[in-house]
């Protein structure tokens, strides 16, 4: 148990000493931002909201409403179900098609040039037709949830582009990213430290923000 212990305090010190980086270092013009999951039935209502997605909402926001006329793609995933989806056993029932929980954030929606993706898993990559964002070299990803869509997301990313040889930077700024506390089930804290340390070993650049 000690030992688990200090080895969960290393990988909480070693997200602590990651630097910021700003977003002058990235040629905008092959600079996507991917936002996952931050509809109104992660941040604001339902059976799956979380205060913390909540409070990630207006960071995104400004975030993406400073890039959205500088950068070459601006993309939102969310979450959108069928009565019948099969994710819908393995969660309580959200994001169904019409519904305002399948819906973007409106703090989002108001945002130029964003393109909104319907997803029907937790994984946006098999939504998004890759080719269509094959001029980009930075992949900008925030949202929810930090180890499921997200970390899905970025993984496979990865995977395709090493399986591919192409040589793409997937940047994480971990104060755009988040998840959910569900007591004695899900710690939301513990989670966070172990899923960005995860991308960081799999390839994934994790910063602490990306200055603008």
């Amino acid at each position: 148990m000690d030992k688990m212990i200090s080895n969960y305090k290393s990988l909480e010190e070693n997200l602590k000493n990651l630097t910021s980086e700003h977003i002058s270092k990235y040629d905008l013009n092959k600079t996507g931002l991917f936002i996952v999951d931050m509809n109104n039935g992660f941040a604001k209502e339902g059976a799956l909201y979380s205060p913390r997605v909540e409070n990630i909402i207006s960071p995104i926001a400004d975030f993406a409403k400073v890039l959205s006329n500088k950068i070459n793609k601006l993309v939102a995933f969310t979450d959108t179900h069928e009565e019948n989806s099969v994710e819908l056993n393995s969660y309580p029932i959200h994001c169904l098609k019409g519904d305002k929980e399948s819906q973007i954030v409106d703090e989002l929606l108001s945002i130029d040039n964003i393109e909104i993706i319907e997803k029907n898993s937790t994984n946006g990559f098999f939504a998004m037709d890759i080719e269509s964002y094959s001029d980009l070299d930075n992949f900008i990803v925030v949202g929810c949830c930090t180890d499921i869509c997200v970390y899905q997301f970025v993984l496979t990313l990865k995977a395709y582009f090493n399986q591919n040889n192409l040589d793409k930077n997937i940047i994480v700024p971990m104060n755009l990213v988040e998840t959910y506390d569900i007591d004695n089930v899900h710690c939301g804290d513990l989670l966070n430290t172990v899923f960005l340390s995860s991308m960081i070993q799999n390839g994934i650049k994790v910063v602490k923000e990306i200055l603008i």
